[in-house]
């Protein structure tokens, strides 16, 4: 039976986390159950840019040293790496933390910035993925995930999290190839199969709730999530965050391939198992997708999906037109222009502008069908 752990962790205090990562690894059958001496481990946290670790957008530092900690005792010897959406990997691992930590505790920390060819012959969507070359030179690797909503895909977690192996540029393409929600699930299915984590650990102490990954507001949620499936484990990531988690892009792929058992067949155990902390979603298509057929729902993509809108709090900066994967927004007059006609609803925008200058609007059918779904 696929287990879950789940404990209670109210605080970052280091002992706290340390005490706490022990007990939800112990839930498991103990870290040498999964790493053994002279392993050459490669922990994942989300790094997605250079911010505050409060703002709950990154792994908070205190879980990865917990970690970084537990595969030592167990003989390992522990790397930290990631390939940021945005900044340099040291210069984000300094602002966030994950540095400090990392130079405290003896990690290595690896910048992805080549690629290397990664064969999954049993793909059922993607059988080639570019991956940072890192991947190759480690025997494990530990998914180090953050509790937080997503515009696109409905939440972000221990699977989700596996895309900083896709280093820089090639996250864009990625975006064009897949632009249906279920396609870009089926991929991340294939990645997650690829890279094999042997855990799936998530910060969910505090997490982010609305407008995720990046402009979302924190929410105190007081837990600790592990297992060795991350689909399942995102599942009861999801459950607590108060979402129908078996109805979620990925994980209805992972059912829909029998790559994760039904939620009710997971075994959900240790002290926080029975938690719901209800988190407000980001906007997106995620509930009408679960409402509604998927032929309906890409027939009427431009129809039925939110649309990105630039507010007033627009300062130009260019980061959306940088990294806009289709190409379609441009800097006129000191603001963002968006082209609707081109854009693919990535949302890549929305995740990565500094100053949440962008707007999910959802349209007069998308309100309509949403109000025949409830």
């Amino acid at each position: 039976m696929t287990k879950v752990a789940v404990v209670k962790t109210d605080s970052y205090d280091t002992h706290i986390v340390e005490q706490a990562m022990t007990e939800l690894l112990d839930e498991l059958g103990g870290i040498s159950r999964f790493i053994q001496p002279g392993d050459r481990v490669l922990l994942k946290p989300n790094m997605l840019e250079g911010v505050d670790k409060d703002k709950a957008v990154t792994t908070h530092p205190e879980v990865l040293r917990a970690v970084i900690r537990q595969v030592k005792a167990a003989g390992g010897a522990a790397f930290v790496g990631d390939s940021p959406a945005l900044g340099n990997i040291r210069k984000v691992a300094e602002i966030t933390g994950i540095a400090e930590v990392c130079l405290q505790e003896k990690a290595e920390l690896l910048a992805f910035e080549k690629s290397a060819v990664t064969y999954h012959s049993d793909g059922l969507f993607i059988k080639k993925f570019e991956l940072a070359q890192e991947l190759q030179q480690v025997d494990k690797v530990i998914s180090l995930a953050k509790m937080k909503t997503h515009s696109l895909m409905g939440i972000t977690g221990g699977v989700k999290n596996l895309f900083g192996f896709i280093v820089g540029p090639y996250k864009a393409q990625f975006h064009l190839r897949m632009q249906k929600q279920r396609d870009f699930a089926a991929m991340l299915a294939d990645l997650n199969e690829a890279v094999k984590p042997v855990l799936h650990i998530i910060d969910g102490i505090v997490g982010m709730e609305g407008n995720g990954p990046r402009n979302g507001t924190p929410i105190k949620t007081g837990v600790l999530l592990a297992g060795t499936n991350g689909f399942a484990v995102d599942m009861v990531m999801a459950n607590i965050m108060g979402f129908n988690a078996e109805k979620l892009p990925v994980s209805a792929w992972a059912l829909s391939q029998k790559l994760a058992p039904k939620l009710t067949a997971i075994d959900i155990a240790g002290s926080a198992q029975a938690t719901v902390v209800p988190y407000a979603p980001a906007k997106n298509l995620v509930a009408l997708r679960a409402a509604i057929p998927y032929w309906l729902a890409d027939l009427g993509q431009n129809q039925l999906t939110a649309k990105p809108v630039i507010n007033d709090k627009c300062v130009g900066c260019g980061r959306c037109a940088a990294h806009c994967p289709p190409k379609t927004i441009v800097i006129a007059k000191g603001r963002a222009q968006l082209d609707l006609k081109n854009c693919i609803r990535c949302y890549c925008c929305q995740e990565l502008c500094p100053h949440d200058a962008v707007d999910l609007k959802e349209g007069i059918w998308l309100k309509f069908v949403q109000r025949l779904t409830k």
